[in-house]
């Protein structure tokens, strides 16, 4: 409750991107139970070269994405989170580039993370884990 009372006070440009976000995060859940292939190529980048965004821009658009993850009442991992910011990258025409990444946990266990980068902001972050790159988009 506490949570939506704060969605109400948000100014109105806050309010469209936690509602752009949800979408986003809700349609990346469903779009990732299709092929990983074709998941990425749907996600690439349209252009080298893109809008670029102020830091405050990207930072609203990671609140949003943090900010609309709390309301959600499904559970969404790091790709998803990851997917959705990248869907709303796109949609301003923004480069980014998503990393996937890999960590070994006590020479046992396996960790695998995804992280969004973009203008060397990250807007899903990687962590202080040491996970190694193991692909790119």
């Amino acid at each position: 409750m506490k949570l939506l009372r704060k969605a109400i006070q948000m100014p109105f440009d806050e309010k469209i991107l936690l509602l752009e976000a949800v979408f986003f995060l809700f349609f990346s859940k469903i779009f990732l139970f299709l092929p990983f292939k074709f998941c990425v190529s749907k996600a690439k980048n349209k252009d080298e070269q893109g809008e670029v965004l102020t830091f405050i821009e990207l930072k609203k658009i990671r609140n949003s994405v943090y900010r609309a993850n709390k309301l959600a009442f499904w559970k969404n991992i790091c790709l998803v989170k990851s997917f959705a910011a990248r869907f709303m990258l796109l949609r301003r025409n923004v480069h980014s580039k998503m990393y996937l990444g890999l960590e070994f946990k006590n020479n046992k266990e396996l960790l695998a993370h995804a992280w969004l980068v973009s203008n060397d902001f990250q807007i899903t972050p990687k962590g202080k884990k040491k996970y190694k790159e193991i692909f790119n988009f």
